[in-house]
């Protein structure tokens, strides 16, 4: 499926000698390398667990939430933020087009987003407008842009858990939560239903940002494709209270995210084997 997703991406993205060409290179340069995809894998899963119903706009929209979480990327990357070297294997964006371009490749990407979504005439209007509200209610100031500004004006302050993972939520999970909500809008699930999908993806989410943190520690740069150390002066879970507390958080969360799953009625079988593929078998079944 993950071929299926970059096949899609390229398609929704303008060619890279459209003019103006450097701007559309960086773009496609930025949502085109080597990514594991999981926010569009995972909007398609939920309506594939709803027998497949709504499958093609979650196939889109799933992309649309990739290109917002590149856009991102490109930004937490700058010498401004994080001074990133390396993304996803490769040069990040700034090193590769300079700055000024990187801004506006991420800025041409969200704006993309939201459009791709705009596009969708297959699908209900009031489902392709809902969608649009959680996708901007996930970016705004009271979601992953929150996220990032607290990340790099706040965090540094915090010596415990719960602003921390709060901060998690925010940068990692809200995402996590509107790719799964919107897969379930696609899919024209029960409210109580889309509340259990919810559920499931916000505790993966928040196993995600936890087991990144960990990679962040103790992980090497060639093997995992991006700079690691880049927190190695900011509060995360595995600092505060150790890596084995880290650990026993995430997994903890998979559990969770493994109960909810069950409870939301879906067939589970796809979305579990995305969750085993990031994380591995024992963790992802909620062992």
């Amino acid at each position: 499926m993950r071929d299926e997703v970059n096949a899609r991406l390229d398609q929704l993205l303008p060619d890279s000698d459209h003019h103006p060409a450097s701007l559309h290179e960086a773009m496609r340069y930025s949502l085109l390398g080597s990514g594991k995809r999981v926010r569009p894998l995972l909007c398609v899963l939920v309506s594939e667990a709803a027998d497949g119903a709504g499958r093609s706009f979650a196939l889109d929209a799933g992309c649309a939430v990739e290109m917002v979480h590149t856009a991102s990327l490109i930004l937490d990357d700058l010498p401004c933020m994080d001074d990133a070297g390396m993304r996803r294997g490769r040069p990040t964006t700034h090193r590769e087009f300079g700055q000024a371009t990187s801004i506006l490749a991420s800025v041409g990407l969200l704006n993309r987003a939201f459009g791709v979504i705009s596009e969708q005439h297959d699908i209900a209007p009031a489902i392709r407008s809902r969608a649009l509200e959680v996708l901007s209610e996930a970016v705004g100031s009271n979601g992953m842009i929150a996220g990032q500004e607290i990340d790099l004006h706040e965090r540094r302050k915090y010596d415990h858990a719960t602003p921390i993972e709060s901060v998690n939520w925010l940068k990692t999970g809200v995402l996590f939560v509107a790719s799964a909500h919107i897969g379930a809008l696609a899919a024209d699930l029960r409210p109580e239903i889309i509340g259990s999908v919810n559920d499931f993806a916000r505790h993966v989410g928040l196993a995600f940002q936890t087991a990144d943190d960990l990679i962040d520690r103790m992980g090497d740069a060639q093997s995992i494709g991006k700079d690691v150390g880049q927190d190695a002066d900011i509060p995360t879970l595995a600092s505060i209270s150790g890596t084995q507390s880290a650990r026993l958080s995430c997994e903890d969360n998979l559990r969770q995210a493994h109960n909810a799953l069950n409870e939301s009625g879906l067939h589970p079988a796809g979305l579990t084997a995305l969750v085993d593929s990031i994380f591995g078998a024992s963790l992802g079944s909620g062992a």
